[in-house]
């Protein structure tokens, strides 16, 4: 046991970095499936529009992927050396990522739906 009565480290042992990171994960994957699908919408009416908003969103959704992976990675090494933690640059990066498929579906919705 450490010096503060807890197994492991300065936490509980709940895991609680595991399920973030999983959490993280299950979101990058959900937009990335949200990203190929509302893509195949688009390519119905618009080609050009659908293959620029793939562009744009498959990678953004992919690159959280991999950021909630290294951020785990980060945060397990942090938390065990007590340093402070990742900053919140992958929420920036969901939030991002979550205005432009809103907008891409509000605009297919828009254009093919709406006159």
């Amino acid at each position: 046991m450490s010096d503060d009565g807890q197994a492991g480290g300065p936490w509980d042992p709940g895991l609680q970095n595991e399920r973030t990171a999983l959490a993280w994960l299950r979101t990058g994957l959900a937009f990335a499936v949200g990203s190929v699908l509302l893509t195949r919408l688009i390519a119905h009416q618009h080609t050009g529009v659908a293959i620029v908003h793939f562009v744009l969103t498959l990678p953004l959704a992919l690159a959280v992927v991999w950021r909630s992976w290294r951020r785990y990675l980060r945060s397990d090494r942090n938390l065990r050396s007590r340093s402070p933690l990742p900053g919140g640059a992958l929420v920036l990066a969901t939030s991002l990522l979550t205005a432009m498929l809103g907008f891409s579906g509000l605009g297919y919705v828009v254009l093919a739906h709406g006159g």
